[in-house]
């Protein structure tokens, strides 16, 4: 999927100018990298929402101003801390020849077996990856097969991550994506069995029978 925005250069440092664009319905952003002179652009808000929503930071995203296509990547966003709108935004360039580091977000699919038949649950402790790859190799998300977890306790860790030779995942390896939990229920009953087995009194050896 190829997403594009419109943009319109802009003055850049000016406070003023800056409040007027938001005022207008657009956001201010820039294009930075490789050295490249920063070119300060403004986006209309809405489109770049969809684009935000839609491409993320796993996405080529072509950018038309004045005469120029440039093909970027959304590095970062900032939002207003009160209104949470989106008031300020990084591209940076995708050149073809060179490696680019961005964030892919994990999805999840499939059904644990454990999960529909046991009522495990499933504990997520990451749902995206920070990837180094060329801009035509960059994946738009990165696929967790849930139907691989089959037993209470079973992890899967970075390193477990399929994918292709061409991306390199720079997250420690050993980090946990997901993991198999047992059901609160179970986790209680067994603590309350746990209880009872610690306070029931010892048992006392039978008493020899005296030969007479």
């Amino acid at each position: 999927m190829s997403f594009v925005l419109e943009a319109q250069t802009r003055l850049m440092g000016k406070g003023s100018v800056l409040t007027e664009l938001r005022g207008n319905g657009r956001v201010p952003a820039v294009i930075y990298g490789f050295a490249n002179d920063t070119q300060a652009i403004s986006v209309e808000y809405n489109a770049l929402l969809k684009v935000l929503k839609e491409a993320g930071t796993s996405h080529l995203v072509n950018i038309k101003f004045d005469g120029q296509d440039k093909q970027v990547i959304v590095k970062s966003f900032d939002q207003d801390p009160m209104t949470d709108k989106v008031i300020h935004v990084d591209f940076m360039l995708a050149n073809p020849e060179r490696q680019l580091t961005t964030i892919v977000p994990l999805v999840f699919v499939g059904v644990s077996k454990v999960v529909k038949e046991q009522g495990a649950k499933l504990e997520i402790k990451n749902q995206q990856v920070t990837v180094k790859c060329l801009p035509v190799d960059l994946p738009a998300k990165l696929e967790i097969d849930l139907a691989t977890l089959n037993t209470l306790g079973q992890t899967i860790l970075i390193k477990d991550i399929p994918v292709s030779d061409k991306v390199s995942i720079l997250n420690n390896a050993t980090d946990p994506v997901i993991s198999v939990k047992m059901p609160k229920k179970a986790r209680g009953e067994a603590a309350v069995a746990a209880t009872a087995a610690e306070a029931a009194p010892a048992a006392k050896p039978e008493a020899k029978a005296n030969k007479k």
